[in-house]
């Protein structure tokens, strides 16, 4: 099988997961039957996480039972071929547990580490669909979408994200903040790595930037972000992407040198 058909029929699967999920994460939302649990510091989990992301894999399973699985609540499952998944159920557990819309379920996949070639990303609440497929583009609702046009970074939208569960780190984040604060032209936060490098890809807002992500909370954003013609990187090259550990610049590339160099200084 070559790549676009591998390609084609994971993206027609991650979208199906995506809508199954986000069928029972409204179902949840709207009952409230939940408790919620902090499994670290500032980094919650209710049982909602969980069995959204066994319906998830479950509905991958029944496809591609030798892909491999990276998802957030039930870690690492290695396949024998055909790649790897990166699921989060819930991106935006604190919104979803406080019924905040804004909570998104984001699926992956990958042949090549950290290069993401299938990206979608459902917020149910809005029923916002974003999806992408490597050399494909990206849409929205069925829409083609594309990154602004915003060039300089003084014009751009931006979001930025403290790092709550590394606040040792919130120092540093402290001066690479006001320098973003300082230039650019506002800032927003939406709770969801994934729903805001989502609006990245297409063009409601200009430039990200976070660190201490997990790659489930970016993969399918990264993938969405860089098929709509934009970028998305490590802050530098000696803090290489991992499966626990990202430090994430994402923009529409017109301003991607201005947004690193301000949180590089």
């Amino acid at each position: 099988m070559n790549i676009n058909d591998m390609i084609s029929q994971r993206l027609a699967v991650a979208i199906e997961a995506a809508r199954k999920g986000g069928e029972y994460l409204l179902a949840m939302d709207r009952t409230a039957a939940f408790t919620v649990q902090e499994k670290g510091e500032n980094d919650f989990v209710t049982e909602a996480d969980t069995r959204c992301e066994a319906i998830i894999i479950e509905t991958i399973k029944e496809r591609f039972p030798d892909d491999g699985i990276f998802a957030e609540e039930s870690g690492i499952e290695h396949g024998e071929q055909g790649g790897r998944w990166i699921i989060d159920p819930i991106d935006g557990t604190v919104n979803f547990s406080r019924s905040i819309p804004g909570y998104t379920i984001s699926i992956a996949w990958e042949l090549e580490p950290y290069t993401p070639a299938v990206g979608v990303v459902y917020n149910p609440r809005q029923d916002e669909l974003f999806f992408c497929g490597q050399g494909g583009g990206a849409f929205f609702n069925g829409e083609r979408i594309t990154v602004s046009k915003v060039a300089e970074a003084k014009r751009a939208l931006i979001v930025t994200v403290p790092p709550h569960r590394r606040r040792e780190r919130f120092e540093r984040y402290g001066e690479q903040a006001s320098r973003l604060f300082l230039g650019t032209s506002d800032i927003r936060s939406y709770g969801s790595c994934a729903l805001a490098l989502s609006y990245i890809a297409a063009g409601r807002l200009d430039a990200y930037y976070e660190m201490s992500l997990g790659y489930y909370d970016m993969a399918a954003g990264l993938a969405l972000v860089r098929e709509a013609g934009g970028m998305g990187t490590p802050v530098d090259d000696e803090h290489p992407f991992t499966d626990t550990a990202c430090d994430l610049v994402a923009s529409n590339g017109l301003i991607h040198s201005q947004i690193l160099h301000m949180v590089q200084q």
